[in-house]
């Protein structure tokens, strides 16, 4: 029986991160200027951007559909405090969810290294895994400073501090790869 080749992933639309630079943007410009009311308008207009983008149209609608409830029931906090839990629940749900296929990080490996060795496949499943964790973390963080938290401790951590997070493990990944790749190179 012939295997199937790895899925061949999609080429990244603009929209994401455009959407991911925007949102700490809005947060602080938008919410200290104009308030909670209008910076919701945003962030709905922001996941109207990434439904008509097309990819993940059902999360965005879903987003949409929420944030606008929220809106137009008189609860704009709530529904500014609740975007990050959401796109961080999302972005869990595709990251753990791949990994009942071809893993999100092997399919992006695989746009520079085609032929991914059996060590690059392990190792992108856990860092696959890794993310997954990291964004059901960051969710449950959010989700606990919405409820709870004033609404500067709330806009620090996520509009500043689980972006640097973010980044430091991109960087710590980043140096472990090389790590992994010269000892692959060697062996």
């Amino acid at each position: 029986m012939e295997a199937m080749p790895a899925e061949r992933p999609r080429a990244r639309h603009w929209s994401s991160p455009l959407s991911m630079v925007l949102f700490p943007a809005a947060l602080w410009i938008v919410l200290p200027l104009w308030g909670t009311h209008a910076l919701l308008i945003t962030l709905v207009l922001l996941a109207g951007i990434q439904w008509l983008a097309g990819e993940h149209r059902t999360r965005w609608a879903m987003v949409m559909i929420l944030l606008l409830a929220l809106l137009l029931g008189g609860q704009a906090e709530l529904g500014i405090r609740l975007y990050p839990v959401m796109i961080n629940v999302s972005l869990a749900l595709i990251f753990l969810g791949s990994l009942r296929s071809t893993p999100l990080i092997e399919r992006l490996a695989r746009l520079s290294e085609p032929d991914l060795p059996p060590e690059g496949v392990r190792y992108t499943r856990r860092v696959t895994w890794m993310w997954g964790i990291f964004m059901t973390l960051n969710a449950v963080i959010a989700l606990v400073l919405a409820l709870w938290a004033p609404l500067h401790v709330w806009q620090v951590w996520t509009g500043a501090i689980s972006y640097l997070l973010a980044a430091l493990l991109m960087a710590g990944e980043w140096l472990v790869r090389r790590r992994v790749r010269r000892k692959v190179v060697q062996a």
